[in-house]
């Protein structure tokens, strides 16, 4: 196909290409400029028409829970809900972020290995959805932090072993939770850690050897230090990150993902919490959490956009940029930085010729207002165009406009 006009940010330097033009091939682009380069289109070969609108590549929402994302009140009812209903609820919000303009997705973690069954049924075009990377089962210790929807494990053997287990059922990368999270302890960091380094090292150790990734949900300059040490990959959340630490991770090329949106604003809504205790626990940790956004931005570390379980991604785009992150380099933890932290930058991230042609076409500039993401049009994933309102659920799943209106009035 051919798409023709609007304005382009394609993923790379920043700039932007006025008036441009692509043309899609067997999924891939074929070809990136501008409208006038092109000609006509060949015989049978759709037009896309984008003037006035503005394009970029798929978004990547590098921290999803498909069986109990959007939920509302206290989340253990949902995280630990049978097969079925958990399969039911990961198929509608596979749709609903495809819908919004999510092309590529990074799972963190769901029960009965129901995440690695979505993503594959993804790939195999029997449900529509972006591309998952998926870790299957987190891995915890012993009555450690979701401990209900992870594997349990304690000592570096356990880890090792459980660590096989998750790459045996095709897991894409390695979970650890590394820490509790709010957790009252003396001293001003409250929460603890929870896994040693020995068994952190043991799992990430396997990781590697597989050529895969390692991960973990890491709250607590301790629980962060011992994973930079054992060799972590992508670190969740980071609260609690020094300066001196968030400069290790800059060194170490180790990849943030904070979720602002979820924890510190759609955390504290009365749509999620009702103001239950769990989420009034939760607000000892906004200001660590900020303050370590804050060393990571000072420190170069490279950070994404993940939503978890209940963040608003264009809210975690707002946030990054009210808290110091420039417009053009929010863009780029949305698209290209992303692709960087899976090593997938040779095949999506940016538009460029060769590359799998994933973009997003939105009725209103992101580099002006970030609430611009949730304007989307269209989407296009492989090559193939996706319309928001041909994807049931949006409406009975998404997060509707009314709730947005309140996040923006909410956001501190």
């Amino acid at each position: 196909m051919l798409v023709l006009g609007g304005t382009l940010f394609d993923g790379t330097s920043g700039d932007r290409i006025e008036d441009c033009g692509l043309r899609i091939d067997h999924g891939r682009f074929a070809a990136v400029g501008r409208k006038a380069d092109f000609g006509k289109a060949h015989d049978g070969e759709p037009v896309v028409d984008a003037t006035g609108r503005f394009l970029m590549p798929g978004l990547v929402d590098m921290h999803l829970h498909v069986t109990f994302t959007w939920f509302t009140g206290h989340p253990q009812p949902w995280i630990t809900a049978p097969a079925p209903p958990a399969t039911i609820r990961a198929v509608r919000t596979v749709a609903v972020a495809l819908a919004k303009g999510v092309t590529t997705a990074r799972e963190l973690g769901g029960a009965f290995d129901i995440p690695l069954y979505i993503r594959d049924a993804i790939a195999r075009s029997e449900i529509p959805g972006p591309r998952l990377i998926a870790c299957g089962r987190p891995i915890s210790v012993t009555g450690g932090h979701a401990w209900f929807v992870c594997t349990e494990a304690d000592g570096a053997n356990e880890f090792r072993k459980a660590a096989r287990q998750q790459l045996k059922a095709g897991a894409d990368f390695v979970k650890v939770m590394t820490s509790h999270e709010p957790w009252k302890m003396p001293g001003a960091e409250q929460t603890r850690a929870e896994v040693g380094l020995d068994e952190m090292t043991a799992a990430f150790n396997e990781a590697h050897e597989w050529g895969r990734l390692a991960g973990c949900h890491a709250m607590g300059s301790k629980a962060i230090g011992r994973a930079l040490e054992a060799g972590v990959d992508l670190v969740e959340h980071g609260h609690y990150l020094t300066d001196a630490l968030a400069e290790e991770m800059a060194s170490r090329n180790v990849v943030l993902t904070p979720t602002l949106s979820g924890y510190d604003v759609q955390m504290q809504t009365m749509r999620i919490s009702k103001r239950e205790p769990w989420a009034l626990a939760n607000e000892i940790l906004i200001p660590s959490h900020q303050a370590a956004f804050a060393a990571a931005l000072r420190a170069g570390v490279r950070m994404c956009i993940g939503t978890d379980a209940v963040g608003i991604y264009a809210e975690e785009v707002d946030l990054m940029r009210q808290m110091g992150m420039t417009p053009r380099e929010s863009l780029f933890a949305c698209t290209s930085n992303a692709a960087k932290a899976l090593r997938m930058d040779a095949e999506i991230g940016s538009v460029e010729e060769g590359k799998i042609a994933d973009l997003v076409l939105l009725r209103a500039d992101p580099m002006e207002d970030p609430y611009a993401l949730d304007e989307v049009e269209l989407v296009i994933k492989d090559g193939k165009i996706y319309r928001p309102s041909d994807l049931a659920y949006i409406d009975s799943l998404a997060p509707s406009p009314t709730m947005m209106e309140l996040a923006r009035r909410e956001t501190p």
